[in-house]
Formats: C-alpha cells, sequence, structure tokens
C-alpha cells in the first residue's frame, strides 16, 4: 500500500511538470499565517510578452459591487527560472505589470484577508476572505488566486496546506487529500472563481437528495447553530425544490457553506451587513448566529434556486463575466428578482409555508419597494448601473424583482388557463440556452413574448423596462388576491373570497399547496 500511494504520487509529480508549461500552479500554506496575512506562490504557465499583466478582480459575479480585491495583495515579486528576481510594478488597486514576462517562472505573493482588515473597503462578507489561525479559514478564490491578464481559459490546480483535523468543505472533488494538504484543480478561471472552500474542525453533515448529494458545512464560535440543526430544514427544502422542478434537481452535488459570526466579533463591514453568495453547487452564508432557523431556509432557498438564473439562464455579461469593469447585465429582475419570488413560492406550494404567511411575505415587499425606492426606475436601467449610478436602489431587486415574477406567474397562469406558470416559462428558458450558451439582452424579451403570449411581453416592456409602477391591485386579482394599503403605505394581500369559480381555479393553481403537502 505505501509502495503504491508513493508510486501514485511520484507520477503525478511528473504529470504536473508538463501540466505546468500550460497551467496555473498555486501553492498556499494555511499554517504559516503571518500579520494576518498567508503567503502565496504561484508557478505561473508559460508567458509571452504579450502576457504582462498579473491580475485581480475589481467585480465578481452575483455581488454587482465593486470589490477589488487586488487592495488585500501585497509584496508581490516574480522570478526568473534562476531564481532571480525581475521587476513588478503595482499600476492600479487590482494589476501589476510585469517586466519581461517571457523569463517569469514564479509569482509571489501575500494576501490579507478582509473579515478583520483596517483596509478601507467595499466588500461584502459573504464575498471576502477570513484567517483565523486555527480556527477558520473562508477562501473565497477570487480575493487569494490571481490570473494573468488574456490567460484565463487556462486550468489552474491549487495545493492547500492545512492544519492538522481541519477539513476543507467545498463542493471541489480534491484530486489528492491527506491530513496535511489538499490539491483542487479547475477548468478554467471562472471555474476556479466559482468555487470557495471553508477550512475548520468539520461540523458537517452530508445527506442525499433525490439525485443530489448535500454537504452542510458550519463554522460557529459558539458551536451553536450546528450544522445538523441546519440540514434538517434544508431537507425539507430540497427536496420540496425537487419536486417544484419536476423532480429532479439541477445538480448533483451541492454544498452549503454556514460561517456565523456573534455580536462580539470585530469585523470590518457595516453593522448588521450579512447575507449570502451563490455559486454554481454551492453556496456561502455569512450571518448572526442568533438568526432564527426558518430564515435561514429563505436564504438558503435563493442562493439554492440561483442554479437556475443565472447560473443556468442568463446573458452574456453573466456567462462571458468581465472581471475588471462593470458590464453588467440588464436583467436583475430575473437573476435576483424572480430568484427570490421562486425562493418563497417553493416553500408554499410545498407546505413549508402557509398561504397566508406567503402573501405577508409578497406585500412586505410591495411596502419596502415603495417605501424604499424608486418605484419609477426601469428595472433594466437599475441593473445595468447597479455597481455604480444606482447602487442605493440594488436593494429593490430583492422587494419589487420578486413582485415581477409573482405577477408574471399569475399573468401567465390566467392566460393559460392555469396550465403554465412562470417556472414552466424557465423550464423553456433553461432548454433553449442551457448552462453553454447565452441570451442578448436586448432579445430576451422578444423571446419570452415568442414562447409565451404577447401581454407577457407587454408586461416586460412597460413595467420592467418601462418606468410605470405595476399596478398591484390588477395582477394580483387575476389570482384572487385583494391589495389594500392603509393609511402609512402598508400593503396586505389577502384572499378574496367573492371571486369567479374560474379565478378561483388560478388562485389555487398559484397558492395552494400540492396534494399531499
Amino acid at each position: 500500500m505505501i509502495k503504491l500511494l508513493l508510486s501514485s504520487f511520484l507520477l503525478f509529480v511528473a504529470a504536473a511538470t508538463g501540466f505546468a508549461q500550460s497551467a496555473y500552479r498555486y501553492s498556499v500554506n494555511l499554517n504559516a499565517l503571518t500579520g494576518d496575512k498567508l503567503p502565496v506562490t504561484l508557478v505561473n504557465p508559460k508567458l509571452s510578452k504579450n502576457n504582462g499583466i498579473f491580475a485581480f478582480p475589481r467585480i465578481i459575479p452575483g455581488t454587482y459591487n465593486i470589490s477589488d480585491y487586488g487592495k488585500f495583495i501585497s509584496e508581490v515579486k516574480a522570478f526568473d527560472a534562476r531564481g532571480k528576481e525581475i521587476r513588478v510594478q503595482k499600476i492600479n488597486d487590482n494589476q501589476w505589470k510585469l517586466k519581461s514576462p517571457q523569463k517569469i517562472r514564479k509569482i509571489t505573493y501575500m494576501v490579507e484577508d478582509a473579515f478583520d482588515t483596517e483596509i478601507k473597503h467595499n466588500q461584502y462578507p459573504m464575498a471576502a476572505t477570513n484567517f483565523e489561525e486555527k480556527k477558520n479559514y473562508v477562501i473565497h478564490t477570487p480575493g487569494i488566486f490571481g490570473y494573468i491578464d488574456g490567460m484565463s481559459k487556462l486550468p489552474f490546480e491549487i495545493s492547500v496546506e492545512k492544519p492538522a483535523g481541519f477539513y476543507g468543505s467545498t463542493a471541489m472533488i480534491p484530486v489528492i487529500s491527506s491530513s496535511t494538504t489538499d490539491v483542487f484543480k479547475a477548468d478554467n478561471l471562472d471555474d476556479l472563481y466559482d468555487s470557495p472552500v471553508m477550512y475548520s474542525e468539520p461540523d458537517t453533515v452530508s445527506m442525499k437528495v433525490g439525485n443530489c448529494q448535500v454537504l452542510v458545512s458550519v463554522y460557529s464560535p459558539t458551536k451553536t447553530p450546528q450544522a445538523k440543526q441546519i440540514a434538517a430544514g434544508l431537507s425539507s427544502l430540497l427536496n420540496a425544490a425537487k419536486n417544484y422542478l419536476g423532480g429532479k434537481l439541477p445538480a448533483d452535488k451541492y454544498a452549503f457553506l454556514f460561517y456565523f459570526r456573534t455580536r462580539e466579533m470585530k469585523h470590518s463591514f457595516p453593522a448588521g451587513l450579512g447575507g449570502a453568495l451563490e455559486h454554481t453547487t454551492s453556496s456561502f452564508y455569512y450571518l448572526p448566529n442568533t438568526i432564527p432557523p426558518a430564515q435561514i431556509v429563505d436564504i438558503a432557498s435563493h442562493e439554492f434556486f440561483h442554479i437556475i438564473t443565472p447560473l443556468t439562464i442568463a446573458s452574456r455579461e453573466i456567462k462571458e463575466f468581465n472581471f475588471n469593469e462593470e458590464v453588467l447585465s440588464e436583467h436583475l429582475w430575473l437573476y435576483e428578482g424572480s430568484t427570490e419570488y421562486t425562493a418563497h413560492h417553493v416553500q408554499v406550494k410545498y407546505g413549508l409555508k402557509t398561504p397566508k404567511e406567503f402573501l405577508d411575505v409578497m406585500a412586505s415587499k410591495i411596502t419596502r419597494s415603495r417605501k424604499s425606492y424608486n418605484d419609477t426606475l426601469a428595472f433594466t436601467k437599475l441593473s445595468k448601473l447597479a455597481a455604480t449610478t444606482y447602487e442605493k436602489q440594488y436593494g429593490n431587486v430583492y422587494e419589487k424583482g420578486a413582485l415581477i415574477g409573482a405577477c408574471l406567474d399569475l399573468l401567465l397562469l390566467d392566460l393559460s388557463d392555469g396550465n403554465y406558470g412562470f417556472k414552466d416559462l424557465k423550464h423553456d428558458l433553461g432548454v433553449r440556452y442551457g448552462r453553454r450558451k447565452f441570451f442578448n439582452d436586448n432579445e430576451l424579451f422578444d423571446v419570452i413574448g415568442e414562447l409565451t403570449y404577447p401581454q407577457v411581453k407587454t408586461f416586460l416592456q412597460r413595467y420592467v423596462s418601462g418606468n410605470e409602477p405595476i399596478p398591484y391591485d390588477y395582477y394580483f386579482g387575476l389570482g384572487g388576491i385583494k391589495f389594500t394599503e392603509d393609511a402609512t403605505k402598508k400593503a396586505q394581500l389577502t384572499v378574496n373570497p367573492e371571486i369567479s369559480a374560474r379565478t378561483k381555479f388560478i388562485q389555487d393553481k398559484w397558492l395552494q399547496p400540492v396534494a399531499g403537502y
């Protein structure tokens, strides 16, 4: 057995020598934390004189926010094959110019984590890094591993030395794993940046839900909540999601990574800021350890349904993401808004929320949307400039964006006599585009009109790309739901008992739990 393992390792090393010529080979030692910084070494792919920029992302998918990961990188050095240092010049927060790049064989640097930094930044905690010696390491890959501009399609190999007893929770499957080292591979930069890892002493649950192997991993300094508690709620949610999506989950593996903070922690983020970030087969959560279990399920539901939008159905701006500039899509109503709607709708259809609880959630979104945001700002315009001009309006994607989804669902059910809803439209868009194809922003409404009805295209033109406020009384009325507002503009949605048989049929299709739930 020992000889076999050694032989396999030697073969791996030999193969890696050739691999290195056309790939990135990174190594990071979590045991070498010094002054809250980790040393990182890159054996870089072969460079030409045109490959002279070493970079970190300014912005990443899912955050719609300027992250400037390069702010946390220091002491960048480059070396030739003989170990001679080659000059490197920092040109902005996220980029370094390499002199004579064709001679460079290795790049080293230090990276500081963002959780407890004194560096001024705008990163969201669910997209940030954390290095707590002998406690927890949050490896958000965009914050640790750089790339050569123009060479993002090459594969990556990541070697991580870890403390004794630590486990690396991730959706990635290591090609090598021992008590001291994990080695991961990614096909390209997009895949690498789509793959967070959290190292700590393991508090994990692995469970099978239909076709999907699910990992729930928790780090909490107080040991509460625990993975087994969260997994119980997620199991019910994922079974509901499986049925909502036609009997099969859209991934064969998925990892929920939870970091729970205490009130005493001195982190660098604004007070009260938390949340989650979606990835193709995982999601990362930064939450208070006092958060109610039902809220965890709501947030996890939202992140999980991102597998559909935008991780399957998305525009060129998402699928060919520009990490250096804010080139955003117009369709946050689809990526974030409709996902938020689906996250709640699945729960009412499969008995995790009552109809009243669901309607109360939708009503609260109407209230917050109208009181806190500009109700006449075109949603496509908000989306395109969400990282800059309309940064303060971004929160409306979870409020009005979800309401766009609800109204579309009711409109589709009404036009189809209850036979075709919003989830059916998403299914058809998924079939049309899949993971590898994208749509063009300016063509999406035409495509949706072709797949459904002219009235649906008109709705999108008036209330999503147009600046008209949505008449909620009309659209919720299609499902027999009465909309009212009190003197303080607090919205209320209630079931109207005085409706036709046809409207009651639409209402049941939309609101009532599926038989057996």
